[in-house]
């Protein structure tokens, strides 16, 4: 992408985000809550001060309940741009995310890296704080996801964006199901070990934990 490109881009992604907090009807402290992203951080993104990353869009986006996809593609039409490389990004970016949390990696992503960085290790791969990065916001190399695919227990292919939709679902659920586990301080468990499970069933199950939780301690915020 250019960078006359880039800039209309960025321009025009600060707009949908001011329009999708509009449709929200939520202020910048409240947003800035429920993302964990600093109101400063914030104010800038919106103001078109510093461009977006593709982790705070999905953040931003997730925390109004918007679809990030369906924001960057608004975006692009507003900027009169083809951007199937810049979605890929953020699916990958999205799943990174949730293989992240499923493992409990995600609250420290610093600490994360030195734990993902030693693994890799013992593979003969150093990974860097920049590839690591790069992974995090979906741009990460093939070799290094498939690296990283298997220190997680996801699949390569999910992660890089190649699976097919069906298939990409049930991990989608599969990973959600997990990080709700380590939630409840279940932490031995994997993606891989829930291959038996349909989406439905492991709503249900964890359905079911919440409430006996919930009954026991009360309703968690």
């Amino acid at each position: 992408m250019s960078e006359t490109s880039a800039q209309a881009l960025h321009g025009a992604l600060a707009a949908e985000l001011r329009a999708a907090q509009g449709v929200a009807h939520v202020n910048v402290r409240a947003w800035a809550e429920r993302s964990s992203i600093t109101h400063d951080t914030i104010y800038r993104i919106l103001n078109g001060k510093r461009p977006v990353t593709v982790v705070e869009l999905v953040t931003l986006c997730r925390a109004i309940d918007d679809d990030p996809l369906e924001l960057l593609g608004r975006a692009a039409k507003r900027a009169g741009l083809d951007l199937v490389d810049d979605v890929d990004e953020v699916v990958r970016s999205d799943r990174a995310r949730l293989a992240l949390e499923a493992a409990g990696l995600w609250g420290n992503l610093d600490e994360s890296y030195t734990k993902a960085r030693a693994a890799l290790s013992k593979t003969g791969h150093l990974l860097s704080l920049r590839e690591w990065r790069a992974f995090v916001d979906g741009a990460g190399s093939h070799s290094l996801v498939v690296a990283l695919a298997d220190f997680l227990e996801v699949p390569a292919d999910y992660l890089l964006g190649q699976t097919p939709e069906d298939e990409a679902q049930r991990i989608d659920a599969q990973l959600g199901f997990a990080k709700s586990m380590r939630s409840f301080g279940v932490t031995q468990i994997a993606a891989r070990s829930l291959d038996e499970l349909e989406p439905e069933e492991m709503a249900t199950v964890e359905s079911a934990i919440r409430a006996l939780i919930d009954k026991e301690e009360g309703p968690r915020s």
